[in-house]
């Protein structure tokens, strides 16, 4: 009698840009690999909107920090086929043309899916999907401070444009879109300084080594 295949864990991780969601993220899902749990980052980064009918000025300019910016209906898509044990074709953003590539990467079903981003807490189907959801809060002068460094060495912009990104898009929708989704979280994570909060990561692991046991 062939074994009983084990029910995929699917944790949602949200926080403001900066707040050091995917470093959390990244750390969960590398004690559960060293605990023997399958584990994958599932990065609505990957869904912001295809922008190639617009110029690279105009992309410049876009709104990437509304939750209209992320195709969550491929996004809900593809993680319902992976809990469902399908391989999906993940899109890869390219953040220095604002644009998707035009290759795919292919991603395999495993035991702990993370989904993690902006609006990781903020659609109902996507809620609907999560067994725990998480919420990381950090001050926004860290947050501001990580952000802006990101922009820069990895996204392409200059001080000025990362300045103006964060006063006239970054704050207005954290205020408007995504702080309100703390209140979705099962519980939030208060994250101030650089040191990952180990007590956090640590009670997370047991609790997947629990489920998987």
């Amino acid at each position: 009698m062939s074994a009983k295949p084990r029910k995929r864990f699917v944790i949602g991780i949200a926080g403001s840009s900066g707040s050091g969601k995917t470093t959390f993220a990244n750390r969960i899902i590398d004690d559960c690999r060293k605990a023997g749990i399958p584990s994958q980052m599932f990065s609505l980064d990957n869904y912001y909107q295809p922008l190639d009918h617009l110029s690279l000025q105009e992309r410049q300019a876009y709104n990437f920090d509304h939750p209209e910016a992320i195709d969550f209906n491929l996004a809900l898509e593809h993680l319902r086929e992976l809990c469902q044990g399908r391989v999906i074709r993940q899109p890869v953003y390219d953040f220095t043309v604002h644009t998707r590539k035009r290759r795919a990467i292919p991603r395999r079903p495993t035991d702990l899916i993370v989904v993690e981003g902006l609006y990781a807490l903020y659609p109902a189907d996507l809620l609907a999907l999560y067994d725990y959801k998480l919420f990381v809060s950090t001050g926004l002068a860290t947050a501001i401070l990580r952000r802006v460094e990101r922009d820069i060495s990895e996204r392409g912009r200059t001080v000025e444009n990362a300045r103006h990104q964060i006063l006239s898009s970054v704050l207005p929708m954290y205020e408007t879109f995504v702080r309100p989704t703390q209140k979705n979280a099962h519980f939030s994570i208060n994250w101030e300084g650089e040191e990952i909060p180990d007590k956090a990561t640590e009670g997370i692991v047991r609790m997947l080594r629990d489920h998987f046991r």
